[in-house]
Order: C-alpha cells, then sequence, then structure tokens
C-alpha cells in the first residue's frame, strides 16, 4: 500500500548549553502510514515519540533525514509553504492545556480554525462549530467559556475538536486519550475509527497505552533510546514481539539490573535481559543492530531477535 506519509532517516539530537551533552531523541527512523491507517508508535518516556510526531508535520526541523507527503519532501520546504502544506496535516497535543490561549472562548477557537482554511460563511461556521462539539462529546453551554477555565478532560476533547476542524488527511495524535476517563476514552476510540472509515485518514498514534494501541492500530512502532526497534503489523506483533524491549512491553516484569556500558552497539543493552542471559556477546556491544525482515512486514532490530 502507498504510503501518505513516510519518513526516511530522521534525525535530531539535543544539546545542553555547553553541547557536551546530546540527547539523541531521534535517531534513524524510517516509519510509513498509508491512507486510512493508523500507525502506533509506543516506547518509554523520553525515548523520542513526541519528537517524532512534530518533526512529521515540520513544527521542527531534522539534522538530516526527509520526510515525505505524497511524494512531496516537507524538509525542502521554506516557511510560507509549509504553512500552506499544514491544512493537510494537525496534531492533537500531549499537553493540550498549553495549546490554547486560555482568554481565548471555545466558539472562537474553534471558529478561527475552520476559518483559517475552511472558508466558510457565518452561519456554516456556527453550524460547524455546533457539529465538532457534538462529535466530542462537549456541552454546548461551554461554547462560550475561556478555554483556560476549562477542566482536563474537556480540553483534551477539544484538542481533539480542533484537530478535525479543517479534516486532514494525517493527525498525529499525542497521547490524546491520557487524561480521559474510561467511558470518554472508548467514545473516542469509535470516533477515530468513524472519521478514518468516513474521511480515509491516516494517524500517528503515540501512547503508552498498549491496550488502547492494540485496538486502534492498524501497525505498531516501538521506539527505544531514539531509534525503532521493532514494527510489524498488530496481529503479529501482540502473537510474536521479537524483540526482547518489545516482549518486556507486552508482559512486564520485574527490571534487571542495569549495567552502564559504554555508548555505541545496541541501544537496549544496558536494560537487556536477553543481552545478561547470553553472557553479554561483544557483537551488542560493538554493533548497533538494523531492522531486518523476519516475516511479512514485521520487522526487528536485534542480533539475537526471536530467541
Amino acid at each position: 500500500m502507498n504510503a501518505l506519509v513516510e519518513t526516511l532517516g530522521l534525525t535530531k539530537h539535543f544539546y545542553n548549553k555547553k553541547r557536551k551533552k546530546v540527547i539523541r531523541a531521534c535517531d534513524g527512523v524510517s516509519l510509513s502510514i498509508a491512507k486510512g491507517t493508523t500507525l502506533g508508535l509506543v516506547g518509554e518516556s523520553g525515548c523520542g515519540k513526541t519528537t517524532v510526531g512534530r518533526l512529521l508535520l515540520r513544527l521542527i526541523d531534522p539534522e538530516s533525514g526527509t520526510v515525505l507527503f505524497k511524494g512531496l519532501d516537507l524538509t525542502a520546504l521554506g516557511e510560507h509553504d509549509i504553512r500552506y502544506m499544514r491544512q493537510n496535516f494537525q496534531m492533537i497535543f500531549q499537553d493540550s492545556k498549553a495549546a490554547f490561549n486560555p482568554r481565548m472562548r471555545v466558539y472562537d477557537t474553534l471558529r478561527e480554525a475552520i476559518r483559517l482554511y475552511g472558508h466558510r460563511g457565518t452561519k456554516g461556521l456556527r453550524e460547524e462549530v455546533g457539529r465538532l462539539i457534538e462529535r466530542v462529546n462537549l456541552h454546548r453551554g461551554l461554547l462560550y467559556h475561556f478555554a483556560g477555565n476549562l477542566s482536563g478532560g474537556e480540553i483534551k476533547r477539544l484538542d481533539i475538536a480542533r484537530a478535525l476542524a479543517i479534516r486532514p488527511e494525517l493527525i498525529v495524535a499525542d497521547e490524546p486519550l491520557a487524561v480521559l476517563d474510561m467511558s470518554m476514552q472508548a467514545q473516542m476510540v469509535n470516533l477515530f475509527l468513524q472519521i478514518q472509515e468516513e474521511e480515509k485518514t491516516a494517524l500517528l498514534f503515540i501512547s503508552h497505552d498498549l491496550r488502547i494501541v492494540r485496538m486502534i492500530s492498524h501497525t505498531v512502532a516501538v521506539m527505544y533510546g531514539g531509534r525503532i526497534v521493532e514494527t510489524a503489523p498488530k496481529g503479529a506483533i501482540t502473537a510474536r514481539p521479537l524483540h526482547p524491549y518489545t516482549r518486556y512491553l507486552w508482559e512486564p516484569r520485574n527490571a534487571e539490573p542495569a549495567f552502564q556500558y559504554p555508548e555505541g552497539g545496541c541501544v537496549y543493552k544496558n536494560s537487556c535481559g536477553l543481552f545478561q542471559e547470553k553472557g553479554f556477546p561483544a557483537v551488542c556491544v560493538e554493533r548497533g543492530p538494523e531492522l531486518v525482515e523476519y516475516g511479512s512486514g514485521h520487522l526487528a532490530a536485534c542480533h539475537f531477535a526471536g530467541e
């Protein structure tokens, strides 16, 4: 299936003020998302998931690598051109409260998003805002409340409504259901599935909740230390995870003692139980594993994948 959006060797490093310490937030990441499908991106906090989402939409610029949207290289576009392209994709932010002007009313917030790209008249705007509010199960009485006065769950649903306002072809959802209760999570999952069925929207779904990832994703990518260590169709990665870190995520156990080896080699070696069971093989210390295909669409970056 042809990719709607694709990253090739995407790299982004962050440094401290003296540039002596480097954080490899994104280290040669290659992903693809087809139209109407969901890629679930999972991994521990700080592994670089949010950075990948922001790079995908050119909210931050990569140091190297390419982002292709319908074959167009987004990394080669200037500021004016990338602003025009953003009508095709939206982001649901992890910290939704920081993504809104607290002094803007809910109605004005949604109206601004629709008018920016929607080109609707005044009557059409009111109808569209009302429809968006209902889709995310917000009460119409909140329309003229200030965004800063909304609860955590309400502001998260408003963030989802704003992302849907311009009917984007791609949505990057960074922990979109984190502060919602179970019943509201189920409603929002059904909403995402409905939107995909009706509008063929592609979705990058970033989450710690593997239950939701299994429910909504078509493909799952596992990230550790700024690198993709495994990617596969949802059924394959759930039934037979190949990388030790993926197995740990799916069936968490008490953490093994971590040994601090120098940088280089496998990014997961210091926390890998398999590395310790095999007697600390030199290949894991000396050479970083490449993503290798072990089945139809099932890739893993481990020298001893599946063992």
